[in-house]
């Protein structure tokens, strides 16, 4: 993090919600579906406490930005 950047602040979202917005981008960013196993495997990392949550999918969503910008 450079110095200048604040931490963010997450707010609690339920697990469930998490998890299906992680599916959903990295359905997006992929451009495919996912397999079952990989669907479980988010559905379990989406149980972590949310601030984890929060950070992870915010890293997804940064990939997924990244890799449209350079379409």
């Amino acid at each position: 993090m450079n110095s200048s950047e604040k931490p963010k602040n997450y707010l609690f979202v339920e697990p469930i919600v998490t998890g299906r917005e992680m599916v959903e981008v990295l359905v997006k960013g992929l451009g495919r579906s996912l397999t079952n196993q990989e669907i479980k495997t988010i559905h379990w990392l989406s149980n972590c406490e949310y601030e984890t949550r929060g950070v992870i999918l915010d890293l997804f969503k940064e990939l997924v930005e990244k890799r449209e910008e350079n379409e």
